[in-house]
């Protein structure tokens, strides 16, 4: 694709709005999430809370602050969060991560889509790049800014991020919309829906085509289709389905300048399939059941031939053939029931299992299939002992092949003074289990002698301990949630102290490279070069002080301002005294965000947003990084064209205000602007 100067961009999207027929003005009846009298959050406790009597500071973003924002992908939206920092990996692959001590697998965060857990047993953390969700179909999502394993298990180890998609009814009629962007950036949307009085359904596809960074191998060329359906069995019983699959295409190689033969430039494809079904039902009593079950798989061709000079004197070429395809299964089934017990007692409570499969060859050193099966059972009580105080207990069990069993409990009081101001206090204990690659990790490189068949050189690369200990977390909270003048203001303030031990790293040790010819080791000529090799151990403890607030302010439905601000504290100490520093640079001291909108009542919006995350390095596979700043602009226009016939179109600039690396030093933020069409049809 030509690339788009940013002044073409703004002549087209000027000229489309200026030859528009009639404009519109919003629908009086689009309200916000906060313009309600006061939110109600369901990731908490996994009951239905008013957002003040939560145990836990949570951030809500809905449809119309992502649409304000400017977000092209999913990713971008946490950039509205404090506490939270987006990176991109050799620049097609998004990271999102919360309060640092992260590298390219987040594995603190723990994200679910319409509550079906979507954390990769491979590495961890969340594969941003390969859900099949589409951002158009994302209603509304809510963020728990600091640990929770008592809701949600081992890998609610600093944040949750909870994300629910728009019922099927909402979506009848026809939607196509084209974004076009600089750096060859082109995404085409199509989504239908209709249904019946009892049935509906909603299905979505799309394509991207993005050039990435400047002189960057980062191509990235992705199709979605996912498929919700909603089926009301009857009055009291309701039934969800969602089925998704993407599939991606993206560039990669190491971006030094010197080539490496193990990292060279190529296309690795990846895919990801899903299914998930729902089942809830109520009762005359006010009981609720909830039974549902996902089977999600993942799949990644990335093989990897060379041949190359060996530098050892005497041998000459080498060459070598690695496979860094990965495959995993998931099977999760979830049961909970809701109760009231009394006016002032609410009880949850559940059972959970949990199957997976993995298939990584280079990195587990073999080319058997590695199973882990898990299994919880959790409970969250709020007791509300007198009118202004409510105590929040709460507890799960779970236990894994990995690292045997453990417990994650939580308790919170919330004291308010009137239904406006709310106080907490709160202290909990959660974990994060090891995933398979650290486990299980056993990386050697094999060379093969050009010149002599059978000579082989084998270096050892990684390994594991096999004994790891899950990583802890003890969190402590006291916090303040108020809402201004008539409710149109909200303030969320908090103090926090995260205290983490046992946190996985890897060390290095001496290792020989070894020689063999037709699989004898030749003992004699093994050569100690002085190599190193990786070791995953239990290494660090960290504790992590500091404070947060978020303001949003809505005064009506055309004005909007939001703010969010985060600053730690970071101390370490372990085993490995020579690599702390690494761990103290990966939590940024300062994040910060801004985002102004206006909308006109002839339906023409504006906003603003300004991004800065403090200097840090992620670990292991970061470089690190001086300040990030970012400003956003956006405008749009809604137009009506007939009877059911709307058409929006907007127009986006991103704009780097300093030379940003992002993760690493061959990517810098660049500036990029984008025009977008959305033609809906009801």
């Amino acid at each position: 694709m030509k690339t788009l100067s940013l002044s073409t961009l703004a002549a087209l999207f000027c000229s489309a709005t200026l030859a528009s027929p009639t404009v519109i003005a919003k629908d009086s009846a689009d309200l916000s999430f906060f313009e309600q009298e006061i939110p109600i959050v369901l990731s908490a406790t996994r009951l239905a809370q008013p957002q003040n009597e939560a145990p836990a500071t949570v951030s809500i973003i809905d449809r119309e602050l992502i649409k304000l924002s400017g977000a092209k992908n999913i990713p971008e939206i946490f950039r509205l969060v404090p506490g939270m920092h987006v990176g991109y990996f050799r620049g097609n692959n998004p990271v999102v991560a919360y309060q640092g001590l992260s590298s390219e697998y987040p594995q603190g965060v723990q994200v679910l889509i319409d509550g079906r857990s979507v954390y990769s047993p491979l590495f961890g953390g969340v594969d941003w790049a390969n859900l099949p969700l589409l951002i158009e179909d994302i209603e509304r999502i809510e963020i728990i800014r600091g640990a929770n394993g008592s809701s949600f298990g081992s890998n609610a180890f600093q944040s949750v991020i909870n994300i629910s998609t728009s019922h099927s009814v909402q979506s009848n009629g026809l939607q196509v919309k084209s974004i076009l962007g600089e750096h060859g950036y082109q995404r085409s949307v199509l989504r239908a829906g209709g249904g019946s009085e009892d049935m509906n359904f909603r299905i979505g596809a799309s394509h991207i085509d993005d050039s990435g960074y400047r002189n960057n191998h980062d191509d990235n060329r992705q199709d979605t289709i996912n498929a919700r359906i909603d089926y009301q069995l009857s009055a009291n019983d309701s039934l969800q389905l969602n089925i998704g699959a993407v599939n991606s295409l993206r560039q990669t190689k190491n971006p030094k300048q010197t080539p490496d033969p193990f990292d060279p430039a190529r296309q690795v494809e990846s895919s990801n399939y899903s299914a998930h079904i729902k089942w809830e039902k109520q009762t005359a009593d006010r009981q609720q059941f909830i039974t549902q079950f996902s089977y999600t798989q993942h799949q990644q061709t990335d093989k990897v031939s060379s041949v190359f000079d060996s530098g050892i004197p005497g041998v000459g070429d080498v060459s070598s053939q690695l496979d860094y395809s990965q495959y995993y299964e998931r099977y999760d089934l979830e049961f909970e029931h809701q109760f009231e017990a009394s006016e002032a007692l609410r009880i949850s409570w559940g059972i959970g299992n949990r199957n997976d499969r993995v298939y990584i060859p280079l990195w587990l050193g073999s080319d058997k299939t590695f199973d882990n099966s898990l299994q919880r059972i959790f409970s969250n009580i709020e007791w509300r002992p007198f009118r202004q105080v409510v105590v929040n207990l709460g507890a799960l069990w779970e236990q894994n092949l990995l690292s045997g069993d453990g417990l994650s409990p939580r308790i919170a009081v919330n004291y308010l003074p009137s239904k406006q101001h709310s106080f907490r206090l709160s202290a909990s204990h959660s974990t994060r289990v090891p995933v398979l690659t650290e486990e299980h990790f056993h990386v050697d490189l094999a060379l093969e002698s050009v010149s002599v068949p059978g000579l082989l050189f084998t270096q050892p690369v990684g390994r594991s301990t096999h004994e790891l200990e899950a990583e802890k977390v003890d969190s402590f909270e006291l916090g303040y949630h108020g809402l201004f003048i008539n409710n149109a203001l909200s303030l969320d303030l908090k103090l926090f102290r995260n205290e983490y031990d046992q946190l996985i790293d890897t060390r290095d040790i001496d290792t020989p490279l070894s020689i063999s010819l037709d699989g004898k080791p030749l003992a004699p000529f093994t050569i100690d070069a002085g190599n190193k090799i990786k070791l995953f151990d239990n290494l660090y403890y960290a504790n992590i002080n500091g404070y947060e607030f978020e303001l949003n302010y809505r005064p009506n439905k055309n004005n909007l301002v939001h703010i969010g601000y985060a600053y730690n504290h970071v101390n370490v100490g372990g085993l490995n005294n020579k690599d702390i520093r690494n761990i103290q640079r990966s939590v940024p001291k300062d994040i910060f965000n801004m985002l102004l909108a206006h909308t006109f009542n002839n339906g023409l919006w504006l906003s603003t947003a300004l991004y800065y995350t403090g200097s840090m390095e992620y670990l292991d596979s970061g470089n690190p990084q001086g300040p990030m700043r970012r400003l956003d602009l956006n405008i749009g226009q809604a137009i009506k064209l007939a009877a059911g016939q709307n058409l929006d179109l907007s127009f986006s600039l991103q704009l780097a205000l300093d030379k940003n690396k992002d993760f690493l030093n061959e990517f810098h933020l660049d500036n990029r602007a984008f025009i977008e069409a959305n033609y809906s049809f009801e």
